[in-house]
């Protein structure tokens, strides 16, 4: 992702999907880029409306799309104001189909979405729409759970030094522009109660944590000569620890608004939706949350 140039934000017209919005405005007048507002119109509440009135279902199917294609223009006519390129569609069919469709057919960069909205009431997790988008699709998806308050100053960017998490490094190298940007690696020891079990004395034990720090700071400094080097923005950061209880701690001690990551690494074995650690921040923490797809054919690419 050489430039931020597209943006495609998705709305049921929630409160929550408004939130997403005004997040997508304010990083499309951010990076000069065009804004595209998207609206889905479900097939089922066609089909539902259908049986509920009188008129035919052709009637029916326009007059709620005709409603839809108003409020979207109004809302496009709005955003426009605040000098932002806007270009609005109503689509129907299933949410993250349509919206990764549309994406793909009109070359966004980012995809902005409300964590939940109204019509994904009674969902687990974060609601069919975003997760499905997400773990269908392969653009960066900004999943937006908090109220705008102008740019984001603080961005955390947990890494495992694979191929997934250093794409999501390079994209919030790009997204964000004057925030500050923490790069946290957490070393997690496995074995530790293991090797204590298996009668290994501290000092083993020691040497075995060492080791890990020294491959740890290797890695890093890696990572800074050949992503950040002389980027000021950015800190880097190792902690011991589980890697979401880590991420978590370092979210509410730095302030963090948003957190960017890949969505699976090398060290995410449990892949049932996507990465553990991935659902772990997406679930617990209250910030922000980029995710990062893998690039087709890079080694963490399935």
């Amino acid at each position: 992702m050489e430039k931020i140039q597209r943006i495609l934000v998705a709305t049921d017209f929630s409160s929550r999907a408004d939130r997403a919005v005004q997040r997508a405005l304010q990083l499309a007048a951010e990076h000069q880029a065009k804004l595209n507002l998207l609206h889905v119109l479900p097939v089922f509440s066609l089909e539902t409306f259908k049986h509920l009135i009188s008129e035919t279902p052709l009637e029916t199917e326009q007059r709620l799309y005709n409603h839809a294609k108003a409020v979207l223009q109004n809302k496009s006519e709005v955003l426009a104001g605040e000098g932002v390129a806007v270009e609005h569609h109503v689509a129907i069919g299933r949410a993250h189909v349509e919206i990764n469709r549309y994406a793909k057919s009109h070359y966004a960069d980012l995809i902005v979405i409300g964590d939940q909205g109204e019509t994904f009431v009674q969902e687990l997790f974060l609601g069919t729409t975003a997760s499905k988008t997400l773990s269908t699709g392969n653009l960066p998806l900004l999943i937006v759970k908090q109220e705008p308050k102008g740019q984001y100053k603080h961005v955390l960017v947990p890494v495992d030094f694979s191929r997934s998490s250093l794409e999501a490094l390079d994209v919030a190298l790009k997204v964000v522009t004057g925030s500050s940007i923490h790069v946290l690696h957490a070393i997690e020891m496995p074995l530790g109660r293991k090797m204590k079990q298996a009668g290994l004395n501290a000092k083993s034990i020691d040497l075995y944590r060492d080791k890990m720090l020294s491959r740890a700071r290797e890695a890093m400094e890696k990572l800074v000569a050949d992503h950040v080097r002389g980027d000021t923005r950015v800190t880097c950061i190792i902690e011991y620890g589980r890697a979401p209880a880590v991420i978590a701690e370092k979210t509410k001690f730095l302030d963090i608004d948003l957190i960017v990551m890949g969505k699976r690494g090398e060290t995410e074995l449990d892949e049932v939706l996507f990465g553990s650690v991935t659902k772990h921040v997406l679930y617990e923490t209250p910030c922000d949350v980029l995710v990062v797809n893998p690039v087709a054919g890079s080694p963490s690419s399935p």
